[in-house]
């Protein structure tokens, strides 16, 4: 499989945290990562509090580029969506194998948080018991 950002040869690479391992499919190029269907959900929900985030993606001419599946065989580009907990991380989102390609630095911007906005959610868990 290729890297769809710069077509080079991607290689495994083994995620690990505490409850989970898994192995995507990395570019030792470009640092893009290949997720199966089902493989982002176990890790994107890891949140490292930190103090001072500071975001390491491409621009959005660079993450809005069209994107070629790397998995499936057509050569239908993949769609772009905004992560849910991340606005500024553009995913690409295959709607045929339900795999998700993210550019270098887009895992850790989903991962990471700034304490103040933790601490509002937690604060708001508390209060309405959600």
């Amino acid at each position: 499989m290729n890297c769809p950002r710069c077509k080079s040869s991607l290689e495994e690479e083994t995620i690990k945290d505490i409850n989970v391992s898994i192995q995507v499919d990395c570019c030792t190029a470009c640092g893009g990562k290949w997720f199966d269907k089902g493989e982002l959900a176990q890790v994107e929900g890891l949140i490292e509090p930190i103090i001072l985030e500071i975001r390491k993606i491409p621009n959005k001419t660079d993450q809005l580029t069209p994107l070629q599946c790397p998995s499936c065989d057509s050569q239908h580009f993949m769609q772009k969506v905004e992560h849910r907990r991340d606005k500024k991380v553009i995913i690409d989102y295959c709607a045929s194998c339900k795999g998700i390609w993210l550019d270098k630095g887009e895992l850790e911007a989903i991962q990471k948080e700034n304490y103040f906005v933790t601490i509002g959610k937690l604060l708001k868990w508390v209060a309405l018991g959600d």
